[in-house]
C-alpha cells in the first residue's frame, strides 16, 4: 500500500520509542527557530514600509566611549526649507559644523505596541502549523508503520505511542514552566520569566499577552493559562500517531476527494 512504502522510505516505520521522543524535541526546536525568523521577517518588512525619521538627538563625549545626551528635537510637520532650529546652533562652530565632542543621530520611527502585538500573531499562526506538521508527519508516519506491522506481521503496538512521546518531549519546556510558577510563590527574580519565553518561543504571541511586565503582574488565573503553551506538542503527536494508526491522510483526503 502507498502509506507503508512511504513509511519505509523515510525510516520512520522502524523508528525507536526513544528516537521518536528526540525527534519530537528537535522539530520543536527547529520551529522555535522558524518561528522566530517569520516574526523578524515580518517586522522588518513593516517597519521599513513604515521607515521614516522623526527627528534628531544631540550627544555630547568627553573620552569617545561614553556619551550623554544632551539635545532633542522632533519633527512637527511644520518644518518649511528655510526652517532652521535655533537651538542647534550652541552645538555648532562658526563653519557649521559640530563642536568637539557633539555628535548628532537621527531618531528612527518605531511601530506602536499595538501594532507589535499584531504582528506577533500574524507570525504565530504559521509558526503552529508548522510546528504541527512537523509532528503529525512524523508521527503518522511511525503510527502508519506499527499498524501495518500489526496487520501483515501480527506485532502488537502501543496506542498511546504517540501521545506517550509527546508527554515526554515536553519535559524540558514543563521545567521552565515549573520554575516560573515557584518564582511566583517564592517571589524570585524575574529570570525564569525570560526563560520560559525563550524556551517556549513556539508560542510567543500567547506568552507576550498574559506576561506584560515582573511577575507581580501575573495573576494565578494567568499563570495557570500559560500552561496550555505545554499542550500542543503532545496533542500534535497523539493526532499524527492516531491518524497513521487508522491510515487516514489529511493530505490526501484534502487534495483527493471522493
Amino acid at each position: 500500500m502507498a502509506y507503508n512504502t512511504y513509511s519505509k522510505r523515510t525510516g520512520e516505520a522502524n523508528m525507536s520509542f526513544a528516537k521518536l521522543v528526540r525527534q519530537c524535541l528537535l522539530r520543536t526546536i527547529i520551529t522555535t527557530f522558524i518561528g522566530l525568523v517569520i516574526y523578524m521577517s515580518i517586522v522588518f518588512v513593516v517597519n521599513g514600509m513604515n521607515y521614516k525619521i522623526i527627528g534628531y538627538e544631540i550627544f555630547h563625549s568627553v573620552d569617545g566611549e561614553s556619551f550623554e545626551k544632551v539635545y532633542e528635537y522632533r519633527y512637527t510637520g511644520k518644518e518649511d526649507e528655510n526652517w532652521v532650529d535655533e537651538n542647534l546652533a550652541q552645538y555648532l562652530d562658526e563653519d557649521g559644523y559640530y563642536k568637539e565632542g557633539y555628535y548628532k543621530q537621527d531618531i528612527p520611527s518605531s511601530l506602536p505596541d499595538s501594532t507589535m502585538k499584531f504582528l506577533s500573531w500574524i507570525a504565530q499562526i504559521p509558526t503552529l502549523i508548522i510546528w504541527g506538521a512537523l509532528i503529525y508527519t512524523l508521527t503518522w508516519n511511525v503510527g502508519n508503520g506499527a499498524a501495518d506491522k500489526k496487520e501483515f506481521g501480527g506485532t502488537a503496538f502501543d496506542k498511546l505511542c504517540g501521545l506517550k512521546a509527546g508527554l515526554i518531549a515536553v519535559i524540558p519546556y514543563a521545567i521552565t514552566y515549573l520554575i516560573l510558577v515557584a518564582a511566583k510563590i517564592f517571589g524570585s527574580s524575574t529570570w525564569p520569566i525570560s526563560l520560559f519565553k525563550i524556551v517556549n518561543y513556539n508560542c510567543f504571541a500567547f506568552n507576550d499577552m498574559i506576561i506584560t511586565g515582573g511577575l507581580n503582574t501575573i495573576s494565578v488565573t494567568e499563570l495557570i493559562c500559560l500552561a496550555l503553551v505545554l499542550v500542543p506538542l503532545p496533542l500534535f503527536a497523539a493526532f499524527g500517531y492516531a491518524m497513521g494508526v487508522r491510515h487516514t491522510n489529511i493530505k490526501e483526503k484534502i487534495v483527493y476527494k471522493d
